[in-house]
């Protein structure tokens, strides 16, 4: 079987798209056709996957290149336990020897940045502290993403340390270089530049909000009709055709809610600070 030899799990709204798109250039690592494929996150039961899954093997396998031993996708969803559960099993029963990287963020930043994301694209309407809610559920969409130690634990379960690598979105942002530099040793390909890793895609300040079932319609009418075009150029020409859409507002972060926020989340990044050896220093918890 041709299958992906690594994994970006995550997390959602910490640089996943723009990791997978730097990886794609190196000669030595071929990444999925399908940016997010989702292939190995279970039944849907009562939470949908997003558009354009691939739930079939044959299907998966087509998205790979048996010619490159370096295969890999991106999948935000292998990383959002219990709201996705058994995502490391079943894994392990194909691809028993993966590596797994795992780009994290400040936990309240991120919540913040997957709520627009919502307000974007999947119809949420209400404030950031009316969806959140009281925390209590552990498989709510925006913070289930940011318990990351949580993550690392379910995979700690089935696969050895030395084969995941946790990585600070800052670290990325601020020296990518050097930061892929440690990527492409960690997947054991040779040291590699690109005038393409000055690149920095999706921003948050550059979100549209979409009318209802805009992305499915976007799927099923247009993207099918021009798989053929290389992917950069069709990212290119949707952006210029949203810009008649309205930007999404950055949502408010009042100071109770950012308190309620950093207590939830403080006994997660600690155990994280432990499992990792990382400061990550400049988060807010």
């Amino acid at each position: 079987m041709t299958l992906p030899t690594f994994f970006i799990v995550g997390a959602a709204k910490a640089g996943t798209t723009s990791l997978h798109y730097y990886l794609d250039q190196h000669p030595q690592i071929q990444m999925s056709s399908v940016k997010e494929p989702h292939f190995f996150g279970g039944p849907e039961n009562e939470y949908p996957y997003p558009v354009g899954r691939v739930s079939r093997l044959d299907a998966y396998e087509k998205l790979f290149d048996p010619a490159m031993g370096v295969r890999g996708e991106a999948s935000p969803g292998y990383a959002n336990h219990p709201r996705r559960q058994g995502v490391p099993q079943r894994i392990k029963e194909l691809v028993p020897d993966a590596k797994f990287i795992y780009l994290v963020r400040d936990p309240v930043a991120r919540t913040v940045s997957h709520h627009q994301h919502r307000v974007a694209v999947e119809g949420e309407r209400r404030s950031l502290q009316d969806a959140l809610g009281d925390l209590s559920d552990p498989c709510s969409p925006c913070v289930c993403p940011s318990m990351y130690a949580l993550q690392v634990e379910r995979y700690l379960d089935h696969f050895p340390q030395e084969r995941i690598l946790v990585l600070d979105q800052t670290e990325l942002l601020a020296d990518r270089r050097s930061t892929l530099g440690q990527i492409f040793d960690f997947l054991s390909v040779d040291s590699f530049d690109c005038e393409r890793f000055d690149d920095e895609l999706y921003k948050s300040s550059e979100r549209r909000v979409y009318p209802p079932g805009y992305a499915r319609f976007v799927e099923r009418a247009i993207l099918r009709r021009i798989e053929w075009v290389p992917s950069e150029v069709r990212s290119s020409l949707r952006r210029t055709a949203e810009r008649v859409l309205p930007r999404v507002q950055a949502p408010t972060l009042d100071e109770q809610t950012r308190m309620r926020l950093q207590e939830h989340y403080a006994g997660d990044v600690e155990r994280l600070r432990a499992l990792t050896g990382k400061r990550f220093s400049t988060w807010s918890v």
